[in-house]
């Protein structure tokens, strides 16, 4: 293992945490909508299909930031989302999978650029690839491809024909190249500042 990714490992593992952590917390608010249902045991959905194929989708999405520290951390996210399903070993009625949705990716990228630096535009952009990679991968699987993107405005789930993976996973990429780009662009200028 090189040193350079040696020095990444805290940050990857810190930021993974944190994420699992807010997944798992954000699906405690599923209990108080008025729209929540009996879950299912989500034990039986890891396995290691669920768990290569969301890792493969994140880190495929997270290659477009051009640096192994975010896609990395893209790969870890795109799996820990599913952590929202750990409400269901309470065996308690709440809304299932309450990560999935887009109040939680701008959660995450609110609570991990404030914790961990808040001119990281990569970590945010790679909270909301990850999330985008895990609906896309969920739509290729043939699994159940609806999600309550809206949650908690809109408690319904919407549903996806499986095709549309292929949107899911380009958005997840434009999201990370953009913000790719944007790095780029102002450590251009910094440098153009140092030298002038």
């Amino acid at each position: 293992m090189s040193q350079r990714l040696k020095k990444e490992i805290p940050f990857i593992v810190k930021t993974s945490l944190l994420f699992c952590a807010l997944s798992a917390a954000f699906s405690v608010a599923g209990i108080l909508l008025p729209e929540k249902a009996a879950l299912h045991n989500p034990v039986g959905g890891l396995n290691l299909h669920e768990i290569g194929g969301h890792l493969f989708w994140g880190l495929v999405a997270g290659a477009a930031f051009m640096s192994a520290r975010y896609a990395i951390v893209t790969g870890f996210f795109a799996v820990l989302i599913d952590s929202d399903h750990a409400i269901a070993l309470f065996h308690v009625d709440a809304l299932a999978r309450m990560s999935h949705s887009f109040a939680f990716g701008a959660i995450a990228i609110a609570v991990l650029m404030s914790v961990f630096g808040k001119r990281d535009y990569r970590l945010g952009a790679a909270a909301f690839a990850g999330l985008l990679s895990h609906l896309s991968f969920d739509a290729f699987s043939g699994g159940d491809s609806s999600f309550p993107l809206f949650t908690p405005f809109y408690n319904h789930a919407i549903m996806f024909p499986s095709a549309d993976w292929v949107y899911f996973e380009i958005a997840a990429v434009a999201v990370a190249g953009v913000a790719s780009l944007i790095y780029s662009r102002r450590v251009l200028e910094k440098e153009k500042t140092a030298k002038a």
